[in-house]
């Protein structure tokens, strides 16, 4: 079985996305403090999914790995976002030479996906515009159903990005969790696809770890550990290595590049 054909394949809604490979060093953690009290884990846990309400924007570079013994893919992108409609982020590193470069977006009017290698923007039209509000009450119907499916444990405080962050340990209460999971580190909605050489096994998510920055309620890390039926463990970590919140992002940065030619795709629903 060949790590990149049948381990993991990441899709990102309508865009895929393959990885290429580092390793990840764990900081320790802060044990909580048995002399003050804790925070509410489920309110935590809700901070990553409805943010602070003084975040406007959010910008940094983040790293996605995903390892199988001793083979990691990894990529590396640029994000920026608005919570909760805009989002851009553009490939830096990636062990796909052609994808350096792509970039995916989205803004109140659809998303759209640039092929930097053909300069082409394909565009993904709402049939009605976004709006925060709505999308921010979602989020929150979201994180309410999400808390019925995972028991919670707070684990005290790490260093992420130059940031203090909450550690939440979430696990399912089924004894299996599907074959697909969503990481809402970098506030995008990723799903992914684990596969294996038989269609029919199960995949266990056994371990997963949230960080989720005390000040903004922004998730700035998550690990998931997945056990596939011979015990084999895949690891797939989204950390921010830098973040920096509210400076200030111009309307144009969510649009596709100036000299790229669009191709209308699509509607998005």
């Amino acid at each position: 079985m060949t790590f990149r054909g049948s381990t993991a394949v990441l899709i990102a809604l309508v865009v895929c996305v393959l990885l290429s490979g580092c390793a990840v060093l764990e900081p320790s953690v802060t044990d909580p403090d048995p002399n003050q009290s804790n925070p509410d884990p489920e309110v935590v846990f809700e901070g990553a999914f409805v943010h602070a309400e003084d975040l406007e924007d959010v910008r940094g570079k983040e790293t996605t790995e995903v390892t199988n013994g001793s083979e990691t893919i990894t990529e590396v992108v640029r994000v920026a976002e608005r919570p909760y409609v805009d989002y851009r982020s553009g490939v830096l590193e990636s062990s796909e030479p052609d994808q350096v470069g792509d970039i995916y977006g989205s803004n109140a009017s659809g998303s759209w996906w640039y092929d930097a290698a053909s300069e082409t923007a394909s565009y993904y039209e709402a049939e009605e515009r976004f709006d925060n509000d709505d999308v921010r009450s979602a989020r929150a119907d979201e994180a309410e159903r999400q808390l019925e499916l995972y028991d919670l444990e707070y684990r005290g405080t790490e260093r992420i990005a130059d940031r203090e962050a909450h550690v939440l340990a979430v696990e399912a209460k089924n004894e299996t969790v599907e074959r697909g999971i969503s990481a809402i580190v970098g506030d995008t909605e990723y799903v992914y696809a684990i596969e294996t050489s038989d269609p029919s096994d199960d995949l266990e998510a056994v371990e997963q770890t949230l960080w989720i920055d005390t000040e903004y309620d922004y998730p700035l890390k998550e690990r998931v550990v997945f056990e596939e039926p011979d015990g084999e463990r895949i690891v797939m970590t989204e950390r921010f290595d830098s973040v920096a919140f509210n400076v200030g992002l111009e309307d144009e940065r969510f649009d596709p590049p100036e000299n790229a030619t669009t191709e209308n795709s699509t509607a998005v629903r």
